[in-house]
């Protein structure tokens, strides 16, 4: 039988409730205790040491090859991307050149429609050794340390910065090579080029993309709380007409168009048209738009006007589409076969965009579109609709050229099947 001492002291309320926030304070401790041994546990299910991914892309490429060649199961977590494309940017002399025809490679625009299997690490300042040339089999300068690692060598077909097809050969012999700014298809013999032409079909296309001043004015725009992005129904102008007349006889004569009829249209338009085009154009001393100010106007028109240059193909037909703005071409631009580079615009046959007979046409057609609003903001959602998937196939198919090419797309598709 217990018995309780009638003279055993009670707690007071005030050892009550101190007791208590002693015991609280004590099951706090050990739940944290608990907590960081299971965050710091490894994890059972990871690959064995020598198996395990490694963060240094030439020793991940090679312990692939060496597990695909074996048969053996190479064990891949879930760290991604996968695997590492070195982009060597060879010869650059002029910057503000190197940053228009390497534009595709120094904006967001592989990794925002990329597959997410591979990341791309870009050397801006590669070297172009214009001594070096194959057909001497001197020793290259420089030589990869192990060939099982995808990369791309790319030089520019642009008169003050021509590291060419045998130079990057020469300089970068693992390597893939391309060519940009080779808007009249000049050099045929490159793995990948920046402009399409149907006469070259061994070659993967890889497009031009926003060029990189106007991206980064569009990033700096977009980083505003207050930006959003207008439907088409809403927007300022009709359209815009920002373009040089010096690249195109067609440009000239569009050019002459806007003057004539600038004053005889009730159509808000915004137009600045420079006599010639320079590589620079943020630089006050030339007449040509500021980027922001270009940017802005984009973000602002129902339609962009993208007639030709040097190639029909241009930046201002994927910044006009990421700016939610419509690009306007003519038939003879879009279906020209009279350009070396044929079927420029090839990818672009099915896009939902304004397609004129003429230049002739373009005020009565814009003026007749313009007055079915709930049409253009259809227009508008489908462009962006069909953007994406173009590009996301064009630069799924250039990441898988470069996988296959070293051997790695086998293994990498295998894997995706089995996620």
């Amino acid at each position: 039988m217990f018995r309780t001492k009638t003279n055993q002291r009670l707690p007071s309320d005030g050892e009550s409730n101190k007791q208590q926030r002693h015991i609280f304070l004590a099951v706090v401790v050990v739940a944290i205790l608990f907590l960081m041994a299971s965050l710091l546990e490894p994890d059972s299910a990871a690959p064995p040491q020598d198996l395990a991914y490694s963060l240094d892309a030439d020793e991940n490429h090679r312990r692939l090859a060496e597990t695909r060649n074996s048969g053996a199961h190479f064990a891949i977590p879930v760290i991604k991307p996968m695997i590492f494309i070195t982009v060597h940017l060879a010869g650059a002399r002029n910057m503000a050149i190197s940053k228009s025809g390497n534009s595709i490679f120094q904006t967001d625009t592989l990794p925002k429609y990329g597959s997410g299997r591979v990341q791309f690490l870009i050397n801006e300042n590669a070297e172009c050794d214009y001594s070096c040339n194959a057909d001497t089999h001197q020793q290259p300068r420089f030589l990869a340390d192990n060939h099982y690692a995808p990369c791309l060598a790319v030089g520019r077909d642009y008169s003050s910065a021509k590291c060419l097809h045998e130079h990057l050969k020469c300089n970068y012999p693992t390597c893939k090579t391309m060519v940009t700014m080779d808007e009249h298809c000049d050099n045929p013999v490159h793995d990948v080029r920046m402009y399409f032409s149907s006469d070259i079909p061994n070659s993967v296309y890889l497009p031009s993309g926003p060029r990189y001043d106007a991206w980064t004015s569009f990033q700096m725009i977009q980083s505003s709380p207050y930006f959003y992005f207008k439907q088409a129904s809403k927007r300022k102008y009709a359209f815009n007409a920002i373009f040089s007349q010096g690249s195109n006889e067609g440009r000239k004569r569009l050019a002459q168009l806007i003057e004539e009829q600038q004053n005889k249209t009730a159509l808000p338009t915004f137009t600045n048209v420079a006599k010639k085009w320079t590589s620079n154009v943020n630089n006050p001393r030339m007449e040509q738009l500021h980027t922001d100010s270009y940017m802005n106007a984009l973000l602002d028109s129902v339609f962009t006007l993208s007639p030709a240059g040097r190639n029909p193909e241009c930046h201002r037909m994927f910044e006009a589409v990421e700016a939610g703005s419509i690009p306007v071409l003519v038939k003879s631009d879009l279906y020209n076969e009279v350009h070396q580079c044929k079927g420029a615009l090839h990818h672009w046959y099915d896009a939902p965009i304004l397609v004129l007979e003429s230049w002739d046409d373009l005020y009565t057609t814009v003026e007749s579109v313009m007055g079915d609003l709930d049409a253009l903001d259809e227009m508008q959602r489908k462009l962006r609709t069909w953007y994406d998937e173009y590009m996301r196939k064009v630069i799924w198919e250039f990441e898988d050229f470069m996988l296959d090419s070293y051997g790695l797309g086998e293994s990498i598709r295998k894997q995706a099947n089995r996620e």
